[in-house]
């Protein structure tokens, strides 16, 4: 902002728009102001903005499950903003020109361990319908009392290249004790890759377990 001293006919000092005005023992003088050089980023930055945008992607299309995923865990800081520093730092693999997501590691949800020990993935083509049965870890069970928390089976098209489906979930749920969860796969015009997560959740809220990475799946 310029002023104006003494009225009118006075000096003026200070900047108004791209000039300022300065005032020396020899007179009163308009420059232009200077021009910023804007900077390249730095190869290293570069690296940081390509690491940053490849989870943010990712949990961006998760967001519906990370918030329940999350919640617990990351009380009283935002779920998306836990799950981004923990995979940021967890689920990644460096390559020569960028990162890649290491799918076992990454976490869509943090709570209690998975109490999951062996487990087997069915796909019925004709049917889609996937169907998860597993053995369960007796002892982290009881510990977490975990046995009546409810199933939830993520399948997340990594690559959203079926169609509009890149998250599909179940709607019935089971529960840990009962070993087993379906889901229903809408059909593709193309072969769609799901990366597979199971993780269960007190039905009321509160807690929930880890995740668990169980594979991809091709349909």
């Amino acid at each position: 902002m310029a002023i104006i001293k003494n009225g009118v006919n006075g000096t003026v000092s200070g900047k108004a728009g791209s000039v300022v005005f300065v005032s020396t023992k020899t007179g009163n003088y308009v420059r232009s102001l200077p021009r910023v050089k804007k900077r390249e980023p730095t190869p290293e930055q570069l690296l940081s903005r390509k690491r940053f945008k490849i989870v943010r992607s990712h949990i961006g299309q998760l967001k519906p499950i990370i918030n329940m995923g999350y919640k617990a865990y990351s009380y009283p800081k935002r779920a998306y903003d836990v799950a981004m520093s923990y995979n940021l730092n967890e689920a990644l693999i460096r390559e020569e020109d960028g990162f890649v997501v290491d799918w076992p590691k990454f976490m869509i949800a943090k709570g209690s361990p998975n109490p999951i020990t062996s487990y087997i993935m069915d796909f019925d083509q004709e049917n889609q319908v996937l169907l998860v049965t597993w053995e369960y870890d007796a002892y982290l069970e009881e510990k977490f009392d975990t046995g009546s928390y409810d199933s939830f089976l993520i399948l997340y098209n990594a690559a959203d290249n079926g169609g509009g489906y890149p998250l599909v979930m179940n709607d019935l749920k089971s529960s840990l004790m009962s070993g087993k969860q379906t889901v229903e796969i809408p059909k593709h015009r193309k072969e769609v890759t799901y990366e597979v997560y199971i993780f269960f959740i007190e039905s009321y809220g509160g807690g929930n377990t880890d995740s668990l990475h169980l594979g991809t799946l091709k349909v």
